[in-house]
């Protein structure tokens, strides 16, 4: 079994810390190596202990966490912690692995840790897979006027091609229009979970919860949290049984 993450706690408050620090109890293969209530603290002890992952509040008193980053020069990948949604777009600037909000759900504090996992243990830079291309576990930022977003890869069940625009059909209920093609989106998705079932539409396989066969050996496609039906081609039908075969 691999090494569990060391993991720092940086927020000035004491029970958030706690609070923090109950939340990664629930999460296994994580161990939490310190705590500091500000960024000088913080600093130290990131150049004294090398933490795999540092939790990180936003807002503290006199300073934020934007401070601390640009204080160290070591490479630690950075979880925000915070009760404030507004700073998404700066943290996603800073390269920060995810963005939790206050109170903190376990499972998707174990789910960031897991991407820290998986980043620790990632291929060197010569191995690496091409850099534009998405994993399943990956997150896009979406800039949605005053209000951008993280959607995560596998949240999505559906891209349908929309005028010279995508729409985003998300877990959640929610859409998102991006400016990318329909071909660019097929060549960054990871093609074990997503296919292009008609010129116009990608699914996420995952989400699919039923196929109909219909008269002239079209198909219709259903997934999960659309009431309204996909359709799939023959041809694209023909080379998803392939791909799969």
């Amino acid at each position: 079994m691999s090494d569990p993450l060391q993991v720092l706690i940086v927020d000035d408050e004491r029970l958030a810390r706690n609070a923090v620090r109950s939340a990664l109890d629930a999460v296994a293969g994580a161990v939490v190596t310190g705590e500091a209530g500000s960024v000088d603290a913080a600093a130290e002890q990131i150049r004294a202990e090398a933490p795999d992952v540092v939790l990180l509040d936003v807002q503290m008193r006199g300073e934020t966490g934007f401070d601390l980053l640009d204080r160290i020069d070591t490479s630690v990948q950075v979880i925000f912690v915070t009760a404030h949604d507004e700073h998404a777009v700066r943290a996603f600037e800073v390269n920060a692995l995810d963005y939790l909000l206050k109170p903190i759900d376990p499972d998707r504090l174990a789910e960031a840790l897991q991407r820290a996992r998986q980043a620790e243990t990632a291929l060197p830079k010569h191995e690496e897979a091409d850099p534009e291309a998405f994993r399943y576990d990956d997150v896009f930022f979406y800039e949605e006027g005053r209000r951008p977003r993280f959607i995560r890869i596998r949240q999505i069940v559906c891209i349908e091609a929309a005028g010279n625009y995508t729409e985003l059909h998300v877990a959640d209920g929610t859409t998102a229009l991006t400016a990318t093609t329909l071909s660019a989106w097929t060549d960054r998705l990871p093609d074990t979970h997503f296919a292009r079932i008609h010129r116009s539409t990608i699914v996420n396989v995952e989400r699919v919860t039923d196929v109909e066969r219909n008269a002239g050996r079209t198909y219709t496609v259903h997934v999960d949290g659309r009431d309204e039906p996909l359709s799939m081609s023959r041809r694209r039908a023909r080379a998803l049984k392939d791909r799969h075969t």
